[in-house]
């Protein structure tokens, strides 16, 4: 009786909390961003790699150049650009304590553009930051700040548009605010997993998890035949959200799970601070993320998992029976809108006594998450800071012979399927590396598809010695291949046929570090699109001489200093 006076007075919290934190944003008489009516491509609190999504994704109409618009007063506190992450970005801090941001801009208006372009000279540096003073770039709601793109990481021409909590920098969902985003559909489930949470439960008399496809129409979905369990468990969901006008999958807003009539889990998603983001790789079913790229959210928590979207969770949203029964369990997803999806289904419950085996899991290397580990073997040394792993685990670690062309055994750090919250240090010892070779070993990874993957690593003492944040297969390899310079015009002498010069620049093992462009022995902006290894430089009319002769030298240097050099005459 106390746990259903408990689990009730949860629900009545909660669903107001709900109301009003709606309701109070709402009150906020912030404008659109743009001009156009707004279809998304992705919203806030959607699960991407490592992270939850931190803004929504407005559909540009396939183009870039659209005008992007201060959506309240204040003034401009950051200004950014960066080959990869937002590109180019703006920050504008409001009178009313929240922070707007317009991502992968293409440009910035005409003021900014001039500033910052002095900047990057001063500096000599395509990548800049510059936090203005609070009288130097004020703005009015409704002034033109930029013009959207498709810069830094981005898939596509889209403006990234973001609202955070000015203090903390904590990012709100942007959807509470009245923006006039159409959206009549409810999400939908596709996938149901349940995990035997101890050696002796079974799902369906089987210790491993099981994943069952759903099929449902008009918000209502059901699995047709009843799931035995016994001992603890707990539930997973793949399930996205969709908007009018929009193909894209996007993120739900909450998550309920019902026992019979009782609220036993919600989770919801009004803002996620960056510090707590990393989480996500807990909350979600990271193996199933990593072995079939599905999407599927648990609602069970480990003990290293501190989410601030949980708002109300009985039992860490672990099920245990000790009675032979059968209960419904009704999981709800409902989106920013209040569109609700319900997915229905029925477990029959066996007390653990008479399950008719046991399975025996022998814990060894026990690697407890609250506390530093280490562990070393033959070439391989590893520290573990506290809160490293979400949960408690079982150390594993092997190794082999090692590769052609490579300079150490090959190790097998545990599975690439479990998650980890921190970087750790690893340490591998070298063998057969030639003095001349030292400072171009680095650590690589062998990832499922047989590509090697870069984590660099600096040579100490017959070690190579970096910070990973995975585990998986490690290698010590070196790099002694500069990058790669291909123009994207005629060589030599040639005559402009625009005013851009293009290059494609790549690198084979470490990946580009930096580089720099001289026209007529004057530093020249290259800006650099990262995702495409697109380098290119803008003629400046106001920097170069028209009607002449010029020459151009290219310096690109990758990761382990291995530099490239490319040098050309172009008439402009």
């Amino acid at each position: 009786m106390q746990l259903k006076k408990l689990i009730l007075l949860f629900s009545f919290i909660f669903s107001n909390y709900f109301i009003y934190s709606q309701l109070n944003y709402k009150e906020i008489p912030f404008r659109p961003p743009v001009d156009f009516p707004i279809f998304l491509a992705g919203n806030f609190g959607e699960i991407r790699a490592e992270h939850f999504h931190a803004g929504i994704d407005i559909k540009t109409q396939g183009v870039e150049g659209k005008n992007v618009y201060a959506i309240y007063d204040g003034y401009i506190s950051r200004i950014k650009i960066s080959a990869n992450n937002y590109g180019k970005v703006i920050y504008i801090d409001h009178q009313n304590g929240y922070t707007s941001v317009y991502g992968h801009l293409s440009s910035y208006s005409d003021k900014i553009n001039d500033f910052i372009k002095n900047l990057q000279y001063k500096n000599q540096q395509f990548e800049v930051e510059y936090f203005p003073n609070k009288g130097e770039f004020p703005v009015k709601q409704g002034d033109i700040i930029g013009y959207s793109g498709n810069t830094g990481s981005s898939s596509g021409p889209h403006l990234h548009f973001e609202v955070r909590e000015t203090n903390e920098q904590v990012p709100v969902n942007p959807l509470f605010y009245n923006f006039l985003i159409e959206d009549k559909i409810t999400p939908v489930f596709y996938t149901l997993a349940l995990y035997p949470l101890s050696g002796n439960s079974l799902i369906n008399n089987s210790n491993i998890s099981q994943y069952f496809t759903i099929n449902g129409k008009n918000g209502k979905s059901i699995i047709p035949d009843t799931i035995v369990v016994s001992g603890k468990f707990g539930l997973g969901v793949e399930l996205y959200d969709f908007l009018n006008n929009s193909k894209n999958p996007c993120g739900i807003y909450s998550l309920t799970i019902k026992l019979d009539t009782h609220v036993v889990y919600v989770h919801a998603i009004d803002k996620v601070p960056f510090s707590e983001t990393g989480y996500v790789k807990s909350h979600i079913d990271y193996a199933e993320r990593v072995n079939s790229k599905k999407t599927i959210q648990k609602t069970f928590i480990s003990p290293n998992n501190h989410l601030s979207i949980y708002k109300s969770v009985i039992n860490n949203g672990v099920f245990e029976f000790f009675t032979d029964t059968t209960h419904k369990i009704t999981i709800t997803a409902c989106d920013v809108n209040g569109n609700c999806s319900n997915l229905s289904f029925i477990v029959k419950t066996l007390s653990n006594n008479k399950l008719d085996k046991y399975i025996n899991i022998e814990k060894k290397n026990l690697f407890h998450w609250d506390i530093e580990n280490t562990f070393s073997s033959e070439g391989i040394k590893l520290i573990f800071p506290p809160k490293t792993f979400f949960d408690t685990l079982s150390f594993i670690y092997s190794s082999d012979k090692p590769l052609k062309n490579s300079y150490s055994l090959l190790h097998k750090i545990h599975n690439i399927t479990v998650p980890l919250y921190k970087n750790y240090s690893v340490s591998i010892k070298t063998i057969n590396l030639p003095e001349e070779l030292k400072s171009k070993a680095f650590i690589s990874q062998i990832n499922n598809d047989g590509d090697f993957v870069y984590w660099g690593g600096d040579y100490i003492n017959g070690f190579i010695t970096t910070q990973l944040k995975e585990f998986g297969n490690f290698i010590v390899l070196v790099d002694t291949i500069a990058p790669e310079i291909k123009p994207l015009q005629k060589e030599k002498n040639s005559i402009l046929p625009d005013s851009t010069i293009r290059f494609i620049i790549t690198d084979k093992f470490s990946g580009i570090k930096s580089f720099n462009g001289y026209i007529d022995n004057k530093w020249a902006l290259f800006e650099y699109d990262k995702k495409n290894d697109l380098l290119f430089y803008t003629i400046d009319k106001g920097k170069i001489k028209p009607d002449t002769e010029h020459e151009l030298e290219l310096f690109v240097i990758d990761n382990k200093e291995n530099i490239s050099t490319y040098y050309t005459k172009f008439y402009w």
